[in-house]
């Protein structure tokens, strides 16, 4: 899957601290065969619009990055983030500065980003964890309680208005994803594109064989999207030890270097 990076005008804040000792990563992968063909067909209640820029002409956005918790119910300006759209990049700034102190520490806000419940039509067989999309995680609530009460992981959910023709259908919850982190330069056999000097947009694509960057990882987070990929899903080791101790199925997982 190819994807687009985004470079300085979109910092990579939040992070605890960068990594003092080595510690395995894994990127999660939707487990394949019939018993997981679960899908979902809708949006969040809000969303960033799409920004133009006018020097690099670029106008792809921050695709996977959501914050479900996010309720813009009260905000004034939320009607002019209810529905998909491109505008011009310095309309799509104001927005984002706007939104800003609604959102949680640290979010990128990139053109595109998603907030509010998921609504969605619901169809096909679910695995106690599920990625209908690469960049989408959702969790059974029973998986979700045992992770807490048997392994000590906490994770940030959020229901979703989900419609299923099943007359008794699985509880799913959103796992939300924060961005923390980026790949290490070196796996840019070509090295990394030159950030656009108006959005600093980066049109690097997913390496074949990604490598982390282990100076910009956080401490502390089980889960977390990369934020120069955001399509990318990372999980500690703790993360992926306890999903398989509890035989919790519809993900793998590959390990991702780090230097």
């Amino acid at each position: 899957m190819s994807s687009t990076s985004w470079g300085p005008l979109f910092p990579t804040t939040g992070f605890d601290k960068p990594q003092e000792e080595y510690v395995k990563f894994f990127q999660l992968l939707p487990e394949e065969g019939p018993r997981f063909t679960g899908f979902l067909n809708g949006v969040h209640q809000w969303g960033l619009p799409g920004g133009l820029c006018p020097v690099c002409e670029a106008s792809p956005g921050g695709l996977g990055e959501a914050y479900p918790s996010v309720d813009l119910s009260g905000w004034s300006l939320r009607h002019e983030l209810a529905e998909a759209r491109q505008v011009p990049l310095e309309e799509y700034e104001r927005l984002r500065d706007l939104l800003r102190p609604h959102t949680p520490p640290g979010a990128l806000l990139l053109p595109d980003s998603e907030f509010g419940l998921l609504r969605a039509k619901a169809t096909g067989r679910w695995g106690a964890l599920h990625l209908p999309y690469a960049w989408l995680l959702v969790i059974q609530r029973q998986a979700l309680e045992r992770l807490r009460e048997e392994a000590g992981i906490e994770l940030i959910t959020s229901k979703m208005d989900l419609h299923f023709r099943e007359r008794t259908p699985p509880e799913l919850l959103e796992v939300e994803l924060h961005p923390f982190g980026r790949l290490h330069d070196s796996c840019f056999l070509d090295g990394r594109e030159r950030p656009c000097e108006r959005c600093g947009r980066q049109g690097d694509i997913l390496p074949d064989s990604p490598i982390l960057d282990g100076g910009t990882l956080p401490v502390g987070q089980d889960l977390f999207r990369l934020a120069d990929f955001t399509t990318l899903i990372i999980a500690t080791e703790r993360f992926v030890e306890a999903v398989k101790r509890l035989g919790l199925e519809g993900v793998v997982f590959k390990e991702v270097p780090v230097t």
